[in-house]
């Protein structure tokens, strides 16, 4: 089976001899688990760089223009598809304020499929073929300041990478449905992996409330610090408390218990938030990116198992 996705197969077109589709898919699940990767591309990569999977012949070396060079060695970062092209767009871009748009980047995937007549994670192999991959590089993709979220560690649960993969896509902030987009699958799958998080996360019972735990616990990566310009007292302190486990409907008057705030106050702070990010689970997760929140953020549950991370930033973005 993993000769068959190294050489581009797609988990519907691996021979049945291989097993039925379910079958398939949860070999394939715990490879991803054992190799601690959440994609096909970056599966396909730890096959053979680790030589689970014979390397294929040496070829020639291509000329290649840097953005097509950038693209395909690109390939075996461990981030979702939804993700990949925003993250070498990034990489290439000359700077924060002058960004590489989407089309080079696909255009450079088109090219390469088809050239190959291959999948995404078909060209792994290729790459390996032409010298642009080795054994000697890892599948963590650069840092970059936009909304996607690193990679998903392993953490404490023990969670399918099924699971890993729509933790990473909530802290993003796109919702459950767009998770399912994200993810190519049904947004009866994401809740169900939602739910089966959070009684791994020790029942916690909202998303926001989730992420963080996830945090935390090391089941999602903690992302790199970010400068930041200064926070005034009362913003902070609403956004420290973000990750409260109550309801949404009374996470306000949660925050003005847990502050000493006024509403008027609150409700201001809150609503800037929810403005800034597009979701309440990307408002802990870059919360956590600005130093705001930590392990020690109250959340009316247990204490979070994980050391509290230490920082010298004392404000947060505007």
């Amino acid at each position: 089976m993993a000769d068959h996705l190294v050489a581009g197969a797609m988990p519907d077109r691996i021979p049945r001899a291989q097993g039925t589709t379910s079958v398939v898919d949860q070999a394939i699940s715990q490879m991803q688990a054992g190799l601690g990767v959440i994609t096909l591309r970056a599966l396909c990569f730890r096959l053979l760089a680790l030589g689970l999977v014979s390397a294929p012949r040496p070829e020639g070396t291509l000329d290649l223009d840097i953005v097509t060079r950038t693209v395909w060695e690109s390939l075996r970062f461990d981030i979702l598809d939804v993700d990949l092209v925003p993250t070498v767009a990034a990489g290439l871009s000359p700077s924060d304020k002058v960004r590489l748009s989407a089309e080079p980047v696909n255009g450079a995937l088109d090219r390469l499929t088809a050239r190959f007549a291959t999948s995404r994670h078909g060209l792994i192999r290729a790459a390996f073929a032409h010298g642009l991959l080795s054994g000697g590089q890892n599948v963590t993709p650069p840092a970059h300041p936009f909304p996607a979220p690193t990679p998903p560690g392993v953490g404490a649960w023990d969670p399918s990478p099924a699971i890993r993969r729509v933790l990473a896509l909530r802290a993003a902030g796109r919702t459950a449905a767009a998770c399912a987009v994200a993810d190519a699958t049904t947004l009866h799958a994401v809740t169900g992996r939602l739910s089966a998080a959070k009684r791994l996360a020790g029942d916690v019972r909202t998303h926001r409330a989730l992420i963080h735990r996830a945090l935390c616990d090391g089941v999602l990566q903690q992302p790199a610090l970010l400068p930041h310009g200064d926070l005034t007292a009362p913003e902070r302190a609403v956004w420290r408390h973000f990750a409260l486990d109550v309801p949404d409907a009374a996470l306000a008057s949660r925050i003005g218990t847990h502050t000493g705030l006024g509403m008027n106050v609150v409700d201001r702070c809150m609503s800037a938030l929810r403005r800034r990010f597009p979701d309440d689970c990307a408002v802990v997760y870059q919360g956590w990116r600005y130093g705001v929140l930590d392990a020690g953020t109250p959340t009316d549950q247990t204490c979070c198992t994980a050391a509290p991370r230490t920082t010298a930033h004392t404000g947060g973005a505007r």
